[in-house]
């Protein structure tokens, strides 16, 4: 799949840094997946011109049975190929511990 714009959404906003939200059925592999090619834009690459380096990215990877959350930071922006993007966390949770909480 590919970067959707309507799972993409600001959590909080303060002096030029912007934490952002991201909820998605791709991995975190699609996701940190390099650019092969001047043809192959990064991920966020839809997202660029709303992104600055040093931004943060909390990611909701819902995958089979499990639902993984991940923290990113855009480390650049290259505008042949998209933001760049660090992670810096990531944990798996069961599907059904999440379904027990809720």
């Amino acid at each position: 799949m590919s970067f959707c714009a309507q799972d993409f959404s600001v959590l909080a906003y303060a002096n030029g840094f912007t934490h952002w939200h991201y909820r998605t059925r791709d991995s975190l592999d699609q996701i940190l997946r390099p650019c092969r090619g001047a043809n192959d834009n990064a991920y966020f690459a839809a997202a660029a011109k709303m992104l600055r380096p040093g931004d943060q990215i909390t990611v909701n990877l819902q995958t089979e049975g499990c639902i993984d959350l991940a923290t990113l930071v855009t480390a650049s922006l290259a505008l042949a190929q998209g933001p760049v993007m660090l992670l810096v966390a990531a944990s798996c949770l069961p599907a059904e511990a999440t379904t027990a909480a809720a």
